[in-house]
């Protein structure tokens, strides 16, 4: 996996298994586009309240942009007011209309309860970003965990077997060949060194290729190096019976370093060349600086590759 392979696109959708560091990898990315001058939008699911610890920022994200750090967007997705917006874009003249028809306990119980609309208003939304004019260089979408993923990517297609035609068909079709169409769209996967994790990521990457969505790669996040040589391992691990905090630590460090080799060779299986690793930082709480400095690694790492 390169940087072309990484920044060529103009979505990335970052999933994984929830607690993996989904939107850590999504932010970095953000932080990589940034620093090599281009325009980045990170997107979410998840409304961030000002006042939030969101990585230290604490003004909110919000339904529009937001600017949470120096050239880094947020913007949250709200389906209720992304319906809105479409419907006022597409049908200009008879929006009032169709706004008090939208305000109205019956069609508003009625968009919750409809299955699969408001992920389809999402994933729309998502691919109006990414188009329009003038906008953002890169849409870096922080997608549902792996189960509630697939089925967003893919409901554009299982939509259009049930709409016949009109433009609603059309919008749908646009949507489609962008999330299918390999130089526009990859997905990342991300992942722990953990046998759940590392099985959910690998029957993602199955799914998403089956979907007819191109994946470029995993991230696998929690990584921790060594810092023994293997002499030195083989004399921690003989005292692992001694008392004593330090040996606890470092035999800890070392199980947790051939975890991280060990599922990183698990995910090259599928991925080979396409897997990259984010180190484990030992931080009850991240700051945007250590979201740049995650990006500054992801970067070398993309580039030897």
């Amino acid at each position: 996996m390169t940087l072309d392979d990484i920044l060529g696109k103009k979505l990335i959708v970052i999933t994984g298994k929830g607690g993996v560091g989904k939107t850590t990898v999504s932010l970095a990315l953000a932080y990589l586009n940034a620093r090599l001058g281009r325009r980045p939008v990170y997107v979410t699911l998840k409304e961030v309240r000002p006042g939030s610890q969101f990585f230290g920022f604490r003004g909110g994200v919000g339904s529009g942009e937001t600017e949470i750090d120096e050239g880094i967007f947020a913007h949250y997705i709200d389906p209720t007011a992304a319906l809105d917006e479409y419907v006022k874009e597409r049908f200009v003249r008879l929006y009032p209309l169709y706004a008090a028809v939208l305000k109205s306990k019956a069609v508003s119980g009625f968009f919750e309860a409809a299955p699969g609309l408001k992920e389809l208003i999402t994933i729309g939304k998502v691919w109006h970003l990414g188009n329009r004019p003038g906008g953002y260089d890169q849409v870096i979408f922080d997608a549902p965990s792996t189960g509630h993923a697939v089925p967003i990517l893919d409901l554009p297609s299982r939509v259009l077997d049930m709409v016949r035609g009109g433009a609603f068909r059309s919008h749908i079709e646009w949507v489609e060949g962008f999330l299918k169409d390999p130089g526009k769209t990859a997905v990342l996967a991300v992942s722990a060194p953990e046998d759940m994790a590392a099985g959910e990521t690998l029957d993602l990457v199955g799914s998403v290729r089956k979907a007819g969505i191109n994946v470029i790669g995993a991230v696998l996040n929690y990584a921790v190096k060594s810092p023994f040589t293997p002499a030195e391992e083989k004399e921690v691990l003989a005292a692992e019976g001694a008392d004593g905090d330090v040996i606890r630590l470092a035999n800890l460090t070392i199980s947790r370093a051939r975890a991280t080799a060990k599922y990183r060779r698990v995910l090259r299986r599928s991925l080979p060349g396409a897997v990259l690793t984010a180190p484990r930082v030992f931080k009850k709480d991240l700051s945007l600086e250590d979201l740049r400095a995650l990006s500054v690694e992801i970067e070398n790492q993309a580039g030897r590759e």
